[in-house]
């Protein structure tokens, strides 16, 4: 049974995105794998590699508008599993980006060890490694850019138990030498603070929380908070908003709202909508037209072992 202080925090994190809206138009970058945590966390941190003991493969198409003919869109595609009886977790991700300022091709495999600390708690140690390809303009050439492909690491690990999880990762550890070319302000190396759980409010309803910190250098802390809801485990609905972000120079952070929807078709497939009030590349590229971004997954499992919580 949940103590008083869990129900408070639970309903916090789920009701507060509701009533919050604020319309700031202010900047931070993002990867847009990065941002794709919640329906992916093995995007952000490779200690969650293998957590789900189950072979998993999910595929996210966004796109900026669908009003507009050949409009700006992204592919990603992720798998994990698990062998060793478990104890060993490999995963493979790769994206295809044309929204964010870095029109970025990626591919990277992580790793993770799965250590049983107690009969309810697990620990899971991780770590990636890849390569990022994306155009670097010269700014000194009328600002001709060239692919140059970037070495990418970094490590993560994740706590977890039934109903409880706590993941602290670095997903980007290199440091990459731009010289006094542009793109150095928005390639960053943040901190991820990832906290949630899974608790049954009702016979057939599921609720799962989900708060995020993120820190990174000359940058203010950015806070994500929200919830889903699954109902007979067969539909979802949910929210999350995202605030903060702002450059410690003075930039203030960018607030947004992203709304999402999933349903189970059979047991092996999750279909999912997901809508974001703003998008944080649109903001100064884009000065009219729509904000919003929108986003498709399709999520397999093969041999499922029961309800996929993430």
């Amino acid at each position: 049974m949940m103590i008083s202080f869990q129900s408070r925090f639970l309903y916090f994190v789920v009701i507060l995105p509701f009533l919050i809206f604020d319309a700031d138009k202010s900047f931070a970058q993002r990867e847009v794998m990065y941002e794709q945590y919640l329906q992916n966390p093995m995007a952000i941190n490779p200690g969650f590699t293998g957590v789900r003991e189950t072979f998993n493969m999910t595929a996210m198409f966004r796109r900026k508008w669908f009003t507009i003919q050949n409009s700006p869109s992204s592919q990603t595609f992720a798998a994990d599993g698990t062998f060793g009886n478990g104890k060993f977790g490999v995963g493979f991700q790769a994206m295809n980006d044309q929204t964010s300022f870095f029109t970025t091709t990626a591919f990277s495999a992580s790793f993770a060890y799965h250590l049983g600390i107690s009969d309810q708690w697990k620990l899971a140690m991780g770590g990636q490694g890849g390569i990022n390809v994306l155009p670097v303009f010269d700014v000194g050439s009328s600002f001709n850019s060239t692919n140059r492909a970037l070495g990418s690491f970094g490590i993560g690990a994740w706590l977890h138990s039934d109903n409880f999880y706590l993941g602290v990762s670095k997903p980007e550890l290199l440091s990459q030498g731009f010289g006094q070319q542009q793109i150095a302000y928005y390639y960053r190396r943040p901190l991820y603070v990832m906290i949630g759980g899974s608790y049954d409010l009702a016979d057939e309803v599921k609720l799962i929380p989900n708060v995020l910190f993120v820190q990174e250098k000359d940058y203010k802390l950015r806070v994500d908070f929200g919830g889903r809801f699954w109902f007979n485990e067969k539909v979802g609905v949910g929210t999350t908003y995202h605030a903060g972000g702002g450059s410690s120079f003075g930039g203030s952070g960018i607030n947004y709202l992203q709304l999402s929807a999933e349903v189970m078709v059979g047991r092996n497939v999750r279909l999912g909508y997901f809508y974001s009030t703003k998008q944080v590349e649109q903001l100064n590229l884009v000065t009219t037209g729509p904000k919003g971004i929108h986003e498709l997954m399709l999520k397999f499992v093969p041999n499922p072992n029961g309800f996929q919580k993430y």
